[in-house]
């Protein structure tokens, strides 16, 4: 029997072969439409578990989120800052209130100290709360001109404009220099330029389309929220345990040693 074998110096052939054994690859995107469509079939093993999920986070949002969140003082606090342009610290001050209240709470309940060192350490505690939400409030004002700056730099970076930002201070400087002047004559003083109005009149920005254009300025309005945050967290986690801390624990144990050594006298005489 004659058994003819096909060369594969065919150079036809040899490409069809290849493409019949060569698998077509798979990307990344296709993988995951496979598994979004796996995970949301009503078929899916995934389905009774998003469906337990969904009906716990449910639960949830009804008997814990939602009496939480129709609480007297939060809807006072809601309605208190509705229009103030410091919400974000706001939050994160009602947030450390919050954690110290809870810690202030748990000191004195705590069996473990005596009496005068609970409520000692409860007063340091809520003073260190009042002395560092003040402090990270004026820092986080302090820095606010020159982190507009830093904004304006960044702002020239995404609209590949070296210029904007030596326009951007220029044109503030000259207003800083101006209010000095009609402060004396106790007229209206002129608002500083923003960064993101100065954006939006800049041409590289009007080229862009709706959803690029959008980008970009998220981009530039998350550099508030991001001053505040470093400055928040620096003060709270920094400042705070290292230079106001250890400094009242001290002086709560003078206190203490103090009290403890003129009630033994009054008991020696």
């Amino acid at each position: 029997m004659n058994l003819m074998i096909t060369p594969y110096n065919n150079n036809t052939n040899y490409r069809q072969q290849r493409q019949a054994f060569t698998a077509k690859p798979v990307k990344l995107n296709d993988a995951e439409t496979v598994i979004a469509n796996a995970v949301n079939s009503s078929s899916s093993f995934f389905a009774p578990l998003n469906k337990a999920y969904d009906g716990f986070t449910d639960k949830i949002a009804e008997h814990v989120t939602s009496r939480f969140v129709n609480l007297k003082p939060l809807n006072w606090l809601a309605d208190k800052f509705k229009n103030t342009n410091n919400l974000f610290q706001h939050c994160l001050t009602v947030g450390s209130v919050v954690t110290s209240g809870l810690y202030m709470q748990r000191t004195l309940v705590n069996k473990d100290l005596d009496k005068d060192r609970r409520n000692t350490l409860a007063v340091n505690q809520g003073l260190t709360l009042v002395a560092s939400t003040a402090g990270a409030y004026a820092l986080d004002k302090y820095i606010k001109g020159w982190w507009d700056n830093v904004t304006a730099k960044f702002a020239g970076h995404l609209l590949n404009d070296d210029d904007f930002y030596t326009k951007f201070k220029q044109d503030k400087d000259a207003i800083v220099a101006e209010n000095k002047r009609l402060k004396d004559t106790k007229a209206e003083l002129k608002s500083l330029p923003k960064v993101d109005k100065l954006v939006k009149n800049h041409s590289y920005y009007k080229s862009l389309t709706e959803k690029n254009a959008d980008i970009l300025m998220k981009k530039i309005k998350g550099m508030s929220p991001l001053r505040t945050m470093i400055v928040f967290g620096f003060v709270y986690r920094y400042f705070v345990p290292v230079a106001v801390t250890k400094p009242a624990n001290k002086l709560c144990d003078m206190y203490l040693k103090n009290k403890k050594a003129k009630e033994e006298n009054t008991q020696k005489a």
